[in-house]
């Protein structure tokens, strides 16, 4: 008998290890669960996903430089408790994600969020924000007269900041870029509270000034369409300019292979280069750095700040705390005289390819013309990926915050030299520019 209670005690103590429970004393707070430690507890009635929740926000707050440097949104307590409170036994998993996406947000890092599907359902129409409005494109791409009002009931500018809630815009170029996309996504739509039914949604034109509605089927587009390329870099001479059409920033043999003719296109003569690096969404900014060098140019000193953790750790073998930072110097860049150098630019050049923009344009090596980059010029980014224990979601944080070389100018947005209307053919717009 006694034999029998002792083991029976043994068991009811391994149920409450294993059911998550802190051995520690833990206080309740608005459905959270901190033990004298400060690290998050769970409890065994809780919802699965909540340990997910804890688990990440325990992650992320120990791993990205934001929480270092205090630049946290004043509203992100309150933001924390929501992603906690709305986890439900009920919440799927794809709401789940959803609830992620949304938590992450707050960090305004458009480096830091879910790793989701490539292929959503969005309505079956182009489109164009700009600001507050949605407008319709023709098959050209060239804008037309009208404009979407509302989508299933719908004010545009309410769906639009649905989209800021669970889309990360890090500047204006941003909010138009995911705008465009997302305002017309089935997901973001019931959040809106649109109505909509399972393969369609009911539009509402404004075509100067004559309403009218219009029945819009969804299809399934791959997000990342336009990152999909054949190659990396190549390049071409086109009469007296060497042209560099650079999709991803890679230091790889391709890199090594363009390099070499770049500089003996230089050695014959070449005196103009255009480094087209729109729709390039980033890679390593060494790839920059190197064809830079190779005009006999030094880019200026981004500054830095890495913030080193348990997840820098086991991922890069860093140390498991601390943090090392240095200054940023434009001063110490170096332009080649002889050499006439654009860098075109638009709304999906991202991370080291934002970064060429800005070696350009702070270290005075050339001129920059397109559109803006939806991403900072200063910003978080050298992403940690990190699987989440109960749901399998995959979400990526940044550990290092990268700061602008030339510290007077906007840290938020890089303008270019010369900004280009929209639809305008950006290559010829340099060619043009060169050829003058």
């Amino acid at each position: 008998m006694k034999k029998t209670n002792l083991l029976t005690l043994i068991f009811l103590v391994l149920i409450l290890i294993y059911s998550g429970c802190s051995i520690k004393k833990t206080e309740t707070y608005n459905g959270e669960h901190i033990t004298e430690s400060g690290s998050y507890s769970v409890q065994a009635q809780d919802p699965a996903y909540l340990i997910d929740a804890y688990n990440l926000i325990s992650v992320v707050e120990k791993t990205h430089p934001a929480f270092a440097l205090g630049d946290i949104r004043d509203d992100y307590e309150q933001k924390k408790r929501e992603f906690i409170n709305s986890i439900t036994k009920d919440t799927s998993k794809d709401e789940f994600i959803l609830l992620v996406r949304k938590y992450l947000t707050v960090l305004q890092d458009g480096h830091t969020g879910v790793q989701s599907d490539t292929n959503k359902r969005f309505l079956d129409v182009s489109c164009r924000a700009d600001g507050n409005e949605l407008l319709i494109l023709n098959e050209d791409g060239s804008l037309s007269k009208g404009r979407i009002t509302h989508i299933g009931g719908v004010p545009v500018k309410q769906i639009f900041e649905t989209v800021q809630a669970y889309y990360v815009a890090e500047n204006d170029a941003a909010k138009d870029l995911n705008n465009s996309m997302w305002a017309l996504n089935d997901e973001v739509l019931n959040l809106a509270g649109c109505d909509i039914s399972s393969d369609s949604a009911e539009i509402t034109l404004d075509q100067n000034g004559t309403i009218s509605k219009k029945n819009i089927k969804f299809a399934v587009k791959n997000i990342y369409e336009s990152y999909n390329y054949s190659y990396d870099i190549k390049s071409e001479i086109m009469n007296d300019i060497f042209y560099i059409d650079m999709n991803v920033c890679d230091d790889n043999k391709n890199l090594k292979a363009q390099i070499k003719k770049l500089k003996k296109a230089i050695k014959n003569g070449i005196t103009k280069v255009i480094i087209d690096v729109r729709d390039n969404p980033g890679g390593n900014s060494m790839a920059c750095t190197k064809i830079l060098n190779a005009m006999g140019m030094t880019p200026p000193d981004y500054g830095s700040f890495v913030r080193y953790s348990e997840l820098a750790n086991e991922k890069h073998d860093v140390p498991s705390e601390g943090f090392t930072q240095r200054d940023p110097d434009k001063s110490k860049a170096k332009r080649n005289e002889k050499i006439q150098l654009v860098v075109l630019t638009n709304e999906r050049t991202y991370s080291s390819a934002t970064m060429m923009a800005v070696f350009v344009r702070d270290g005075g090596l050339g001129t920059v013309i397109g559109t803006p980059s939806s991403n900072s010029p200063s910003s978080y980014g050298d992403i940690l990926y990190y699987q989440l224990p109960v749901s399998g979601i995959e979400v990526s944080i940044s550990y290092k915050r990268w700061l602008r070389p030339d510290t007077e100018a906007d840290q938020r947005i890089l303008m270019p030299d010369i900004v280009t209307e929209y639809n305008t053919d950006i290559l010829q717009a340099a060619i043009d520019y060169l050829s003058k």
